[in-house]
């Protein structure tokens, strides 16, 4: 017997923030797997996590500000506290975690494109010059920054933007003026 009594039915898996749905057909089998972003981070323990790093918060990414681990107690572990920003809000979090309990590691990366303009929706026209692509899902950010890039844009400058991307969401937080182009 499977441990399962039923002839039809749902089942639901929660392990490390993934969420499993099983389908269940009298005989046969059927798995169905629901991703709830499996790739987009690792586990990593608690105690190695280093200022500056990243950490997932209530599914968040956040970038980690402060670390205070207490000693070992006469009947428990290590714990490790952490304060961190969150990298697209900017949203203060903490989170208290066992020393040797793992931890969701967000996969963060950072990459720059050259601007060539920006459309009159607001987002910009960014070049990648590894793969030769034009990426036009980023929106002009609000704010300094953003003046600064259509400044820029608007002068006719030769300009790189940094993006930042995580778990899905990506967010500009860099420009600088490229003066080795032409």
């Amino acid at each position: 017997s499977s441990g399962i009594n039923a002839e039809y039915g749902q089942h639901y898996y929660i392990t490390n923030n993934l969420s499993h749905k099983v389908t269940i057909m009298s005989d046969d089998f059927e798995v169905e797997t629901a991703d709830a972003g499996a790739s987009k981070f690792y586990p990593m323990q608690a105690s190695t996590i280093k200022k500056g790093g990243y950490l997932l918060i209530k599914n968040r990414p956040c970038k980690v500000d402060n670390i205070s681990t207490s000693k070992p107690g006469k009947h428990g572990s290590a714990k490790c506290s952490f304060v961190a920003i969150d990298i697209f809000t900017g949203k203060k979090s903490e989170a208290i975690s066992p020393g040797h309990a793992n931890v969701d590691v967000p996969i963060v990366t950072r990459k720059e494109y050259l601007t060539s303009g920006i459309d009159s929706a607001g987002f910009l026209n960014l070049y990648d010059e590894d793969t030769g692509d034009m990426i036009e899902d980023i929106r002009l950010p609000e704010g300094d920054l953003g003046d600064k890039i259509k400044a820029l844009v608007d002068a006719d400058a030769t300009c790189m933007v940094s993006v930042l991307r995580s778990m899905g969401e990506e967010k500009v937080i860099d420009v600088k003026e490229d003066n080795n182009k032409n």
